[in-house]
C-alpha cells in the first residue's frame, strides 16, 4: 500500500524503485509526504490516486508509459531518466506542451552550484589567458551510461558560458556511491578544480521532492533542474 503520512507538499507518485526511487520514498515517508503511486518492473503500477506530481526514476522501457500516464491525468513529470533516445527527448518536449516537466539530468543543488560557478568562470576568464578545460567524471561499476549525462551537460554548459569546447571528458568506473564530476583549469603552471562528490542517495532524492514542489505549481514547459534551483534561490533572498 502507498504510505499515507500526513503533511504539506504536493502528492507523490514514483516510477522506479530502485535506488533512487527506494530513496525518495524513504524521504518521502520522513518527511510526511504521501506517496499515492507507485510503479516497478517487478510490481508493477499500483495507484491508489493521482499523484499531484510524477517521477520517473525508472528506466528507457517504462518511457511511454510514463508519459501516457502524465498527459492522460494532466500530471506534471520530474524526468530523472537520463539515458533516453532522441525520438524519447522528443516525446518528453511534446509532454511539455501539455504539463509542466523538469529534465532532470543531476538533481543536486551543489551541482547547480558548480554549473553556476563554470559560467561565473567563463565571464571573469573571457579574453583572458586561454585555459584548457577538461571534465572528469566518476560513477561505481555497473553505470552503463557514459559519459554520465551529468559530465556531457556540464562540458556543454562550459562551452555556450566561454564559447571554447572542453579538451576532454573522462570517465571513470570504480569506487563507492554515488558520483564525482569535476571541471578543470589548467594554465601555465597553475590548474583550478570544481569538484562536486555525492555519497548518498538521499542526495538526489531531495532534489527530486524539490523539483516535485516547484512542479507543482509550474506552468506547461520544459526547464531543467537550473530553472527549478535558480527560481527556489531566488525565492529564499526576497
Amino acid at each position: 500500500m502507498p504510505e499515507r503520512p500526513v503533511g504539506g507538499g504536493p502528492t507523490i507518485g514514483i516510477v522506479g524503485l530502485g535506488r533512487l526511487g527506494s530513496a525518495l520514498r524513504s524521504l518521502c515517508r520522513d518527511h510526511g509526504t504521501r506517496v499515492t503511486l507507485t510503479a516497478s518492473r517487478r510490481g508493477g503500477w499500483s495507484v491508489e490516486e493521482v499523484p499531484d506530481v510524477l517521477v520517473d526514476a525508472s528506466a528507457p522501457g517504462a518511457h511511454a508509459e510514463v508519459l501516457d500516464y502524465c498527459a492522460t491525468h494532466r500530471v506534471p513529470l520530474v524526468a530523472c531518466v537520463s539515458n533516453l533516445a532522441d525520438t524519447q527527448w522528443k516525446a518528453l518536449e511534446g509532454l511539455a506542451e501539455e504539463v509542466p516537466v523538469v529534465r532532470a539530468t543531476n538533481l543536486s543543488f551543489a551541482h547547480y552550484l558548480q554549473v553556476r560557478i563554470a559560467e561565473f568562470t567563463a565571464a571573469l576568464t573571457a579574453g583572458g589567458p586561454g585555459a584548457t578545460t577538461t571534465v572528469r567524471e566518476r560513477h561505481p561499476l555497473g553505470k552503463a551510461h557514459r559519459p554520465s549525462a551529468t559530465a556531457l551537460a556540464l562540458a556543454d554548459t562550459w562551452a555556450r558560458a566561454s564559447g571554447r569546447a572542453v579538451a576532454d571528458v573522462a570517465d571513470e568506473r570504480a569506487g563507492l556511491p554515488v558520483s564525482e564530476h569535476e571541471l578543470t583549469h589548467t594554465w601555465d603552471g597553475e590548474s583550478l578544480h570544481v569538484r562536486h562528490h555525492v555519497g548518498s542517495w538521499t542526495v538526489p532524492a531531495r532534489g527530486a521532492l524539490a523539483a516535485a514542489g516547484w512542479a507543482r505549481a509550474a506552468s506547461p514547459g520544459l526547464v531543467t533542474m537550473r530553472t527549478v534551483y535558480g527560481d527556489l534561490t531566488a525565492r529564499s533572498t526576497t
